[in-house]
């Protein structure tokens, strides 16, 4: 079958989206390619469609596990072989995979960058039919994308195996330096570039300045009918807002990294098939999520970047329908903001001393530990060299990013427990015979000073002493500290590090250093362009992101939340007389206007600005607003 019959025949659709075609026939005449499309574009028929077409299969680099299985289950579905290489403890071992791959008859495979460190998969994976190699995410090859991922500089690796085998970029977000670093990272050869333009005409961008986050919230779901995306920085603030959501006559639920698999997969489903409308999630939710009738996504805080706000905001309206995103802050927000990007970097002297702490700790001497793996226990560390495990994993961060060092944590996670129960309450606890309580005792039984101190076991112990998988053990877990028994942190017990370079103190960090500053001024950058976006109350909202992108707009949007753009859609029809009318009924808070009446925080400033200087409403000690008689 030709092109035009596949996307009818496996997809339904009678015509490619703008680009896809000729993308196609450029992976197709075995061209390298790159192709910028915006979220909801159609990246992914880009090489669905040509794996349909020519013999082998394609092997898509993927960034995120969740994103290759949801695109495996949804490939499977419609009649196309496909797989990616698991991880889990229940995976077929990595040469059954790698046996499936090369001679499965699959037509597309995926595989995370990481795996493109292991020489067995290299060395066996060069014995495929590949016909086209896809990087998906492609901007996370540069230090200047917002989502840099260091596996991914080893992907040019696989030029050297398959140097026939033409590449095809893909990326909905990349500014031009982004842009310079994958042709050349990747090493691709005279590319066909293409383009889309980063407009997205449905969606109706709003920046609201407002301290009372909650019910604005709340106030946009009552006025904005169906599907939502709400973003919130912290696992904790996700949990809070999806409670007063429901609290509320909503459906709502949360997601961040912190759940299970199997939560993470149920609320997922939950949502897709709108058994729940809203979700609630930190940025873990979100990359490669497939829902078409978003109506609403709101930004709790502003995001680290132009960038992560246009892919995220790019989850609503990819039906083409009408769709609002809001960003909601208050100046305090900006502040936190360049205070949590700038402590993603340790400073010289953390560096410095870091290093140093690592290298005592090997006692690898001045010229030595080139070639060698060490195991290092993060407790003892930390404990001997009063560091934290945040600074000390900046800094192994930026040591790999550099080729200084190579690192990944031990699958057996160790988990700190205190007890917060008195003795005699824990042994009534016990008599249920439930799973936390069988954890319990068994912590109880082989650490005698539990009630006294916090004390460190690992899930493997518990969970072979218990007679339960880790998923069951986390359950219990969390209903012991529901139940007000325990509190516990899970944390990696051991880190492996692999020395690509001998110790030279005076010249090893130096390509450290260099990079550090680099990625202050670039985070510098980033963080100016989005405190601009936000500010900046003037200039229309689409065309600062267009700006952003390298596009030039000459008329307005005419639908933000921007002075240039004066559109009536933030606020109700007779939004003055209906609020004075209910005033004038009786004394009411912000909050409850808020619930009967839709409005930009702006407005209802403006208003009561107006309304209090000439005495029409005063404020009571409820403080509630009421209308004065005449």
């Amino acid at each position: 079958m030709n092109k035009e019959a596949l996307l009818k025949s496996y997809w339904g659709f009678d015509a490619f989206k703008p680009l896809q075609e000729q993308i196609i026939d450029s992976v197709l005449s075995k061209k390298d390619t790159f192709a910028l499309l915006p979220t909801g574009g159609g990246k992914s028929l880009c090489y669905q469609i040509p794996a349909l077409m020519t013999e082998g299969f394609v092997l898509v680099i993927s960034p995120l596990i969740a994103l290759m299985e949801d695109q495996v289950n949804g490939l499977r579905a419609i009649g196309i072989k496909s797989m990616y290489f698991e991880s889990t403890s229940k995976s077929l071992h990595l040469s059954k995979q790698l046996d499936n791959a090369i001679h499965g008859k699959n037509k597309i495979v995926y595989v995370s960058p990481e795996r493109l460190s292991n020489p067995y998969f290299l060395g066996q994976i060069k014995r495929a039919q590949i016909s086209l190699i896809a990087v998906d995410e492609a901007h996370c090859i540069s230090e200047w994308g917002h989502d840099f991922r260091p596996a991914y500089r080893k992907i040019n690796v696989l030029r050297e195996y398959f140097p026939k085998t033409p590449v095809l970029a893909l990326s909905a977000s990349a500014t031009t330096e982004v842009k310079k670093d994958v042709v050349t990272l990747l090493g691709l050869k005279s590319p066909s570039h293409f383009t889309n333009s980063f407009e997205r005409p449905n969606l109706v961008y709003n920046v609201w300045n407002t301290e009372d986050k909650f019910n604005t919230v709340l106030q946009l779901l009552n006025h904005h009918k169906g599907s939502s995306i709400i973003y919130c920085y912290s696992r904790k603030q996700t949990q809070l807002l999806a409670n007063f959501i429901n609290r509320h006559q909503h459906r709502a639920s949360y997601f961040h990294g912190g759940l299970l698999p199997s939560e993470k997969k149920q609320r997922l489903k939950d949502w897709q098939n709108g058994t729940v409308t809203h979700m609630v999630a930190t940025t873990a939710f979100g990359m490669g999520i497939d829902k078409s009738n978003v109506r609403i996504v709101i930004h709790l805080s502003p995001p680290e970047s132009i960038e992560n706000y246009y892919q995220e905001t790019g989850r609503a309206g990819r039906d083409g329908m009408r769709a609002h995103v809001f960003l909601l802050y208050h100046q305090g927000d900006l502040v936190e903001l360049k205070k949590r990007i700038f402590d993603q970097f340790p400073n010289e002297v953390e560096l410095n001393g870091i290093y140093k702490d690592l290298c005592n700790f090997f006692q690898i001497a001045y010229g030595e530990g080139q070639d060698r793996t060490y195991s290092l226990d993060l407790e003892v560390f930390c404990n001997r060299y009063q560091r934290s495990e945040k600074k000390l994993n900046q800094c192994l961060v930026q040591l790999e990013k550099t080729g200084i060092l190579s690192w990944h944590a031990s699958k057996n996670k160790q988990l700190r427990l205190q007890s917060k129960s008195s003795v005699e309450s824990t042994l009534q606890y016990l008599k249920a015979e439930t799973t936390s309580a069988r954890v319990l005792e068994y912590v109880m039984r082989h650490h005698p000073d539990f009630f006294s101190d916090p004390i460190r076991v690992t899930i493997p112990s518990i969970c072979s002493g218990c007679k339960i998988s880790s998923d069951q053990l986390l359950v219990a877990l969390r209903q012991l500290e529901q139940d007000n028994f325990i509190e516990f942190t899970g944390r990696t017990a051991t880190l492996y590090l692999f020395f690509h370079v001998p110790r030279e103190d005076k010249y090893t960090l130096q390509p450290v250093k260099k990079l550090l500053k680099n990625l202050k001024v670039q985070k510098t950058e980033k963080f100016n362009a989005i405190r601009a976006f936000i500010q900046d109350e003037n200039k229309c909202k689409r065309n600062f992101l267009m700006a952003y992108f390298g596009e030039i707009f000459k008329s307005n949007c005419n639908q933000c939340s921007s002075s240039m753009c004066q559109s009536n859609v933030h606020r109700s029809s007779d939004f003055r007389s209906k609020a004075i009318e209910l005033l004038k009924m009786k004394p009411h808070s912000i909050q409850e206007l808020k619930q009967k009446l839709y409005f930009e925080p702006n407005a209802l400033e403006d208003l009561f600005s107006e309304l209090l200087g000439t005495q029409k409403i005063m404020i009571n000690d409820q403080h509630k607003y009421y209308w004065v008689d005449e």
